[in-house]
């Protein structure tokens, strides 16, 4: 008897103190969780176009900072890295699994591709090289004249670094200037030298670090 009491008064869909059931709220809490892709398509690029301008913090002076292609895409690059390791870590607040997997494809795919052509610098031609080396040339000025410095040696080197970057940086500006006047003076690329440390500047560096 009392046992069958107890199935009748057995609530049959729970109610909150506001009459809502369990169920309601659970699907109220997913559908709150759950994110929009345009919503993660927008902190992706916001993310990606604040990067960029935080490649310039280290820039010794604002007019060094020219648009540079190869921080563009190395800006790029990690956007594509953030949008896998984001899903990644929020995979349950996106609907669509097939949507999921092709995100993280196509973010890793385009990566590797574009990681691929600021490794060869397929991009830079003479103009852009040289806006790209001006930051990085600045960024080591900057190291050079800021950090605190204590033996000789390394002061010296600085120093030498300080002078040489200044100088190239304003002989990059001024080419830059003649090309966009009077054009490059060859259109075929033109071979590097040697990365390899020679006999000359091994007697140089030994002499440098006595």
């Amino acid at each position: 008897m009392f046992q069958g009491c107890a199935r009748t008064f057995r609530p049959q869909n729970p109610q909150t103190p506001h009459g809502i059931g369990r169920g309601e709220i659970m699907e109220h809490s997913k559908q709150t969780m759950s994110m929009s892709w345009g919503r993660f398509a927008a902190m992706i690029a916001v993310s990606t176009f604040i990067m960029f301008f935080l490649m310039y913090q280290l820039v010794y002076s604002l007019d060094h900072a020219l648009f540079s292609a190869n921080r563009a895409v190395a800006s790029l690059v990690m956007g594509c890295t953030m949008s896998v390791v984001m899903l990644a870590f929020m995979w349950q607040m996106y609907k669509g699994m097939a949507t999921k997997i092709a995100v993280v494809v196509v973010a890793a795919l385009a990566g590797v591709i574009l990681l691929a052509l600021n490794r060869r610098q397929a991009l830079i031609d003479d103009v852009r090289f040289m806006q790209s080396m001006i930051p990085h040339h600045s960024i080591a000025i900057n190291n050079a004249r800021k950090a605190e410095i204590s033996d000789p040696r390394v002061r010296e080197l600085a120093d030498k670094i300080i002078e040489s970057q200044v100088r190239e940086i304003e002989e990059m500006k001024r080419l830059i200037d003649d090309i966009g006047r009077n054009g490059e003076r060859a259109t075929a690329p033109l071979p590097a030298r040697s990365t390899e440390v020679t006999p000359e500047m091994e007697r140089e560096i030994r002499e440098a670090v006595k």
